[in-house]
């Protein structure tokens, strides 16, 4: 029987249309999924640009205004982050009065049979509509939201309890949860009195796929991502700078941005490696297809113990073999020397050196790897497989 579906995050302004979002990629590969068998779906409050007038249309007394106000607000929001337990408690204070007022607008809809939340930091608002409506709940269950927080703002919060409270309420309601490996599942289960059943996948975007043809007097490494501190992308350039001495063919291109991408650059520029490193931010798809088909290895530098690995996914699609990190939910899903090559957690630097310079040693066992994650990633994870996997993880079975 069709049901009718309501997909959502609780972020305010969130744009579901956002290309280069992981988070509305993934959304859209669900909403795909539930399409495909007849359910009629619908995404939350999306994002509205509000129209800005001509600046030619504006007073030379009213530019010289704004501006000097501009320059105030930017002045106190500088001075504020100084102190970032106060900085981001202002801020998830104006961000938590927009989330409680997305309920609001939601509920002016016509009821829903099944809610399905990306869950995240603050948000009880998919509990909340579920049990406005009487309809089924399913939760993604993402990251613990403290955690991320914590690697994400490096602070608490005069909000934290709310923070605490939102993920208990949110997992305790789900009639359904997809956690991403049985790390994550281990977590929710020991830490929360669940109602619904768990069920464990790995959060994967299928993507136009290229066939890997790097070229052979080059040795291009590759990183595809956003610049995060857990990513580790300047463990990268420091063990490339060490590569590079006895590799002369070498060059790093670490594609995407992020809050890490100046620090990275200010690294990039300080060790001499500006004509070696590609740094271009955000590119276009057709780029990034280019991008992945010279790609002679691709990295994964380092990851926290709960994500789920899109990129090791993104690169075994176009058959490019990869280096990974050994956390909880990697190891889970792809196995060593049989689909990748690992870094050794003890000693990552050396490890990654090691496992690079096998890497441009052993190009045919390489690829072997790159063809066995391929093959298996198809087998499991091919777009079809994994939307009927989806919607049998997300849907209460009645």
């Amino acid at each position: 029987m069709s049901k009718r579906i309501l997909i959502l995050v609780g972020i305010p302004d969130f744009d579901y249309s956002n290309q280069m979002s992981a988070v509305a990629s993934f959304l859209k590969t669900i909403k795909t999924a539930f399409e495909n068998e007849g359910h009629e779906v619908d995404f939350g409050e999306s994002k509205t640009l509000a129209l800005k007038k001509d600046s030619s249309e504006l007073s030379e007394n009213l530019k010289s205004k704004h501006s000097i106000i501009g320059k105030v607000k930017r002045a106190v929001k500088s001075a504020v982050k100084a102190w970032p337990w106060l900085y981001h408690s202002l801020a998830f204070r104006k961000f938590f009065k927009k989330q409680d007022n997305l309920s609001v607008k939601l509920l002016e809809r016509k009821p829903y049979d099944h809610v399905i939340e990306f869950h995240t930091v603050g948000s009880t608002l998919g509990a909340q509509l579920a049990e406005r409506w009487g309809a089924n709940f399913s939760v993604i269950f993402d990251s613990p939201v403290e955690e991320q927080f914590y690697e994400m703002h490096g602070t608490k919060t005069v909000h934290w309890s709310r923070i605490l409270n939102s993920e208990k309420v949110t997992l305790e309601a789900a009639d359904n949860i997809m956690a991403y490996s049985p790390a994550c599942e281990a977590h929710i289960q020991l830490k929360y009195n669940l109602k619904g059943a768990v069920g464990v996948l790995p959060c994967v975007v299928n993507k136009a796929n290229v066939v890997n043809s790097p070229q052979s007097n080059e040795f291009n490494i590759g990183f595809i991502g956003s610049f995060l501190s857990w990513h580790k992308v300047d463990l990268l350039v420091r063990v490339f700078q060490k590569f590079y001495l006895t590799h002369k063919n070498a060059r790093l291109q670490l594609i995407g941005y992020g809050v890490e991408w100046n620090n990275v650059k200010t690294l990039v520029d300080r060790l001499g490696l500006t004509e070696v490193v590609d740094m271009p931010g955000f590119v276009s798809e057709a780029e990034l297809l280019n991008y992945k088909t010279w790609f002679s290895v691709a990295i994964m530098p380092g990851s926290n113990w709960y994500g789920s690995p899109l990129k090791l996914f993104e690169y075994a699609q176009s058959q490019i073999p990869f280096i990974a990190p050994t956390t909880k939910t990697v190891v889970s899903i792809f196995q060593e020397n049989a689909h990748c090559l690992y870094i050794d957690p003890t000693d990552e630097a050396n490890s990654l050196l090691e496992k690079l310079t096998y890497s441009i040693q052993n190009p045919l066992k390489m690829n072997e790897m790159a063809n066995h994650a391929q093959s298996y990633v198809q087998e499991n994870f091919e777009s079809t497989i994994y939307g009927e996997k989806l919607v049998e993880v997300l849907m209460t079975k009645l």
